[in-house]
């Protein structure tokens, strides 16, 4: 299979220069929907077929981004309404991250945005011809846990809300287009439930090693050992694993190489600024 044999990846969410992106390297891109997030900006056939072939002549997969939960008032599926009068399932805007607004990711309103119609995200992603999808705020239920403690009161089990909603999701897709790709980013723990493992192609890690704690600093060895328990779990499954780092210190990124080599993983290194506005060709030297 073509994820599970990728020996690289790229990662760009804004300011998408198509010519650059269809030039760079790499097997796997991780790219967004649309230039600005709005439909009337998003990606044609024409873009995705010039993306997808490599410089070498061969093809890579494309992957787009999709949160699943927090809800993000750029999207195409914002309503201007919101503001004042925001549905039952929205949340908190999300502190270190402005425009994201948590989401009552069990809900089925929320979930019909994601997926099920014409006008569902989800959907507009196969429809426009992308590979697969690369999940995020999987681990959202952490922060409901700490910012919104009422709600997470009502909801027992928020970690097996979430596991559902993913299988849910790799279902959906995989019935309208077979072969479609599921990468879940972060919320590694999720990976000790069978029917997750089973449900997703791919996991994907931000700050194994480096930036939890900001800036380039060095993780904690117990944060960074757990984190690897719970990934090879999905490599044990044959799941191939992503890692992005965030550095720009060369001696940081020949030791997250070396880490990320030794574990079998596949490293893309962005800047440090975490914006990914723009893709970042770094020789990974161990």
């Amino acid at each position: 299979e073509a994820l599970a044999a990728a020996k690289s990846w790229g990662y760009q969410l804004q300011k998408l220069d198509i010519a650059k992106a269809a030039a760079s390297p790499f097997d796997v891109l991780v790219i967004d929907y649309a230039k600005d997030g709005g439909d009337d900006t998003a990606l044609t056939g024409r873009d995705l077929d010039r993306l997808r072939r490599r410089p070498d002549g061969g093809e890579r997969l494309l992957l787009a981004y999709l949160s699943i939960g927090e809800a993000e008032s750029y999207r195409s599926y914002w309503n201007a309404a919101w503001a004042k009068a925001p549905p039952a399932w929205l949340l908190s805007e999300n502190p270190d991250w402005t425009e994201n607004y948590a989401v009552c990711f069990w809900d089925p309103a929320w979930q019909r945005v994601l997926c099920g119609g014409a006008d569902a995200y989800l959907d507009k992603i196969i429809k426009a011809g992308f590979d697969g999808v690369y999940l995020d705020k999987c681990d959202v239920f952490q922060d409901i846990e700490r910012r919104e403690k009422a709600i997470a009161k009502q909801r027992p089990d928020l970690e097996g809300d979430m596991v559902n909603l993913v299988v849910h999701l790799s279902r959906y897709a995989k019935s309208k287009r077979p072969g479609f790709a599921i990468v879940m980013q972060n919320a590694e723990e999720l990976l000790e439930h069978d029917d997750l493992r089973a449900a997703i192609d791919g996991v994907a890690k931000e700050e194994l090693v480096f930036g939890q704690s900001g800036g380039e600093r060095r993780n904690a060895k117990r944060d960074t050992a757990d984190a690897r328990r719970a990934l090879d779990l999905a490599k044990s499954a044959g799941k191939p694993v992503f890692v992005v780092e965030y550095l720009e210190d060369e001696e940081k990124i020949r030791e997250a190489a070396t880490y990320a080599a030794a574990a079998g993983y596949v490293l893309y290194v962005s800047t440090k600024d975490r914006e990914l506005d723009r893709l970042n060709y770094v020789v990974l030297e161990t």
